[in-house]
């Protein structure tokens, strides 16, 4: 059994150019066997890399210190490297969970980078794919009245008017017409499947973690007590942790109540909603492309599309992906969001319309459709010497400097100073957009990066866009998404 278990847990691809291999191991069941397991495994390969345990203790909880030497003691009877980790700092009053699941990853990211290391592993099992469909899933269930009127709403108008209001018009967009056959064939052919919920495809077997770091979880697919009984059959011991029996956690309540005969069938749902995921991320891809659109100077245009892409049902969401991404939020729209936006496009008018929608402006013509950062909470922040930084949602920034430097969204009048007076010109600048720009000043003056193409003031100072919902972590069910979307904020920019 366990020589079966091991072999049938890992892909060849797991493995690609990993010289270094981070396993998240905290002394439970899971992330022990994992730890075993991955160690067979490794002993198969010729050139297996160096595999390195680490352990984060959270100082949560008094017996966290014990634990973590728990598991460096039974590292150093195998032979195996460990590291421990801490998260320092004050801890949150409220989702103390999800707050620890953050700081956990990004300690592990910090030192997969420290070592080397380009794969982190960790211990998530069919149970907690399980557990956490069942909590998506009620939750979907509590909206279900507002989802189903408002999904049906949407389907109902993008089929019917295809945002016919300010975006009516023939084809014209496309000349050619074999072309024009020819993408109508490739985007439209598993059309008429209204927006599911994303969440539904739960925990992904693999992920990209900061846009550096990749995650992957190879136990998803093995119950808890297959885990336990290969352990035992080991005379391996692991720590409880008493949290996990506290009923004042929702995952503890929604374990309780699950039976174990419906696993099976819930894993098939979950992979159904992964295989959904996947192909919508694909369709949406395909849709982007063959859109005509363009991000410059902190606005994005979506040019009128041609009927037939109005009709897309993905259409909506292409309209709210790139509203969360200029408006800097870290999440992507659910469908209820979605199905109000619809609504909002759809106003029958030929004149020029405008709202405020996730963190952006969405204005729209007969010509097509504007997106830019809302003009408000844009707050001033420091940025220390080597210290990296996320400002709005939209900007990473790394100063390299020996001095503190402010950021903040680019004042008008010093905006104008700066087009007068600089050799960068813009035949009609749109100034709410290019106020959302980032500015980054100190007691010398200031520089609005985007827009200028030599350091005026400031220097050894990096500054990257990014796409909050992707950035953190990136689920490879997403992955066809996330390479049409990149080029559209491949800014970086070295003073």
């Amino acid at each position: 059994m366990c020589v079966r278990l091991a072999r049938n847990l890992f892909k060849t691809s797991d493995f690609i150019q990993c010289q270094k291999l981070i396993l998240a191991v905290s002394g439970g069941s899971d992330s022990l066997a994992l730890m075993f397991l991955v160690k067979e495994h490794l002993e198969t390969l010729s050139v297996p890399p160096e595999m390195i345990v680490v352990t984060v203790d959270h100082q949560l909880r008094k017996e966290s210190t014990r634990e973590v030497e728990t598991v460096a003691k039974i590292c150093r009877v195998h032979h195996i490297k460990h590291i421990a980790v801490r998260w320092e700092g004050e801890k949150p009053k409220t989702h103390i969970a999800s707050s620890a699941r953050v700081a956990r990853y990004d300690l592990l990211v910090k030192e997969a980078q420290k070592q080397g290391a380009s794969v982190i592993m960790t211990g998530h099992t069919l149970n907690d794919q399980v557990e956490t469909y069942q909590m998506r899933y009620q939750r979907l269930q509590k909206n279900r009245g507002a989802l189903h009127g408002e999904v049906g709403a949407m389907r109902d108008e993008v089929y019917s008017s295809g945002f016919a209001g300010v975006l009516r018009g023939e084809a014209d967009g496309i000349r050619d017409e074999n072309h024009a056959r020819e993408i109508r064939k490739k985007i439209t052919k598993k059309n008429d499947s209204p927006l599911y919920e994303r969440g539904l495809s739960c925990i992904p077997r693999e992920a990209l973690l900061h846009r550096k770091v990749r995650l992957i979880r190879p136990l998803l697919g093995v119950k808890r007590q297959t885990l336990r009984n290969y352990l035992r059959l080991q005379g391996q011991t692991w720590i409880d942790d008493p949290t996990n029996e506290d009923r004042n956690f929702e995952r503890v309540r929604v374990r309780q109540s699950l039976h174990p005969e419906k696993l099976a069938y819930i894993a098939q749902k979950i992979n159904e909603a992964a295989l959904q995921r996947r192909q919508q991320a694909k369709n949406i891809a395909d849709l982007i492309l063959a859109l005509d659109i363009t991000v410059q100077h902190g606005r994005c245009f979506i040019a009128k599309p041609a009927l037939f892409l109005q009709k897309h049902s993905s259409f909506p969401f292409v309209v709210g992906l790139f509203a969360v991404l200029m408006g800097g939020g870290f999440y992507l729209l659910p469908n209820q969001k979605l199905s109000m936006l619809v609504q909002k496009l759809c106003l029958d008018s030929v004149e020029k319309k405008r709202f405020t929608y996730a963190g952006s402006v969405i204005e729209y013509n007969k010509h097509g459709i504007s997106l830019w950062r809302e003009g408000r909470n844009m707050k001033e922040a420091i940025v220390e010497p080597d210290k990296t930084f996320i400002w709005d949602g939209r900007y990473q920034i790394t100063n390299h400097g020996s001095k503190a430097i402010k950021i903040g969204a680019a004042n008008l009048e010093q905006l104008k100073f700066l087009l007068k007076n600089s050799d960068f010109e813009l035949e009609k600048p749109h100034f709410p957009s290019l106020q959302s720009l980032l500015m980054i000043s100190n007691h010398k003056g200031y520089d609005i990066p985007e827009l200028i193409s030599r350091a005026v003031v400031h220097k050894h100072v990096i500054i990257k866009r990014i796409m909050a919902p992707f950035d953190w972590l990136s689920s490879r069910e997403d992955a066809a998404l996330v390479n049409v979307l990149e080029p559209f904020f491949n800014i970086e920019v070295k003073r």
